[in-house]
C-alpha cells in the first residue's frame, strides 16, 4: 500500500486515492465532490451527488438511493492532505478535469490513472471499485461495526454490507470464538 501511495504522490493524485482508501466512496461520488462539500475545519464531507457520463460530457446527478446521501468525518491525516491539496487547486471541483475547464474529471480517466500507478508500483491491476472494497475490508478488520460501515458506504441496509463482506465477518467470528474459548 505504501508503494502504491508513493506512486500516486509522484503522479500528483495522492489526495484523490488517499481520500478513496480512507472513505470507500463510489467512483462517481468521489468525482462529483466540490470544495463546498468539505468543511476543512471539522472534516465533515457531504456526499450528495454523483458524476457519470453522457457521451463526451460529464454529468452530475443525484445518487441512486437516499442512503447514498450522507456526511462522513474524515480522519485527521486525510484532512491534512486535503488542506494542503486545496491550496494548489483553483477549481470548485475537488478533482477537476485537466482538459475541460470547470468540469470534474471523467470517470474513465480515474481508471486509467489507477492502472498507471499500479503498473509503476509493481502491483496487480485492480478495478477502481476494489479500492472501496479495500476500505471496507480494512474497516471491518480493525473492528468497525457493520452498522457504522454500512452508513459510511451509503448502503441501503446492513444486509447489503454483510452480504458483500461476509468473508471478513466470517474471520471475525472465528477470532471471537478463539477469544471466547
Amino acid at each position: 500500500l505504501g508503494v502504491y501511495l508513493s506512486e500516486a504522490e509522484k503522479y500528483g493524485v495522492l489526495p484523490m486515492f488517499f481520500l478513496e482508501l480512507s472513505s470507500g466512496l463510489r467512483r462517481g461520488e468521489l468525482l462529483a465532490l466540490q470544495w463546498d462539500d468539505l468543511n476543512l475545519e471539522t472534516g465533515e464531507l457531504r456526499i450528495n451527488k454523483q458524476a457519470g457520463t453522457n457521451g463526451p460530457d460529464v454529468v452530475i446527478c443525484e445518487p441512486k438511493t437516499k442512503a447514498a446521501v450522507r456526511t462522513l468525518i474524515l480522519p485527521p491525516s486525510v484532512l491534512k492532505v486535503m488542506r494542503e491539496y486545496r491550496a494548489r487547486v483553483d477549481s470548485r471541483w475537488m478533482f477537476p478535469s485537466p482538459k475541460k475547464e470547470d468540469s470534474p474529471m471523467r470517470p474513465s480517466s480515474i481508471h486509467q490513472r489507477l492502472h498507471r500507478i499500479l503498473d509503476h508500483a509493481g502491483c496487480d491491476r485492480v478495478r477502481f471499485h476494489d479500492l472501496r472494497h479495500t476500505f471496507a475490508t480494512n474497516a471491518l478488520s480493525y473492528g468497525m461495526d457493520i452498522k457504522t460501515l454500512s452508513t459510511i458506504l451509503g448502503h441501503v441496509s446492513c444486509a447489503t454490507t454483510l452480504n458483500t463482506y461476509s468473508h471478513v465477518t466470517d474471520e471475525m467470528r472465528q477470532r471471537a470464538a478463539v477469544k471466547i474459548d
